[in-house]
């Protein structure tokens, strides 16, 4: 996804400390990216972190399941 693509997709923006954004895919730009970091998740399975920096701008590609029904709920 080019930047003019990701910057017309962000129509709503978090700008506040803990700001949080979930969704099943999610795209995302920035000038930094540091190493990922593979962390305990739940039961057995493990999560990959990473941090971004830099003019970050990330957009939802594709929500989450159990989201996906009150979102489209509430935009109509």
């Amino acid at each position: 996804m080019s930047q003019k693509e990701l910057k017309k997709a962000a129509s709503s923006t978090l700008y506040g400390v803990g700001g949080c954004i979930r969704g099943e895919k999610v795209t995302a730009q920035a000038r930094k990216v540091s190493r990922i970091e593979v962390t305990p998740g739940t039961s057995t399975h493990n999560i990959q972190q990473l941090k971004l920096e830099g003019s970050v701008i990330c957009v939802i590609d594709r929500p989450m399941n159990y989201l996906k029904d009150i979102s489209e709920k509430s935009i109509h």
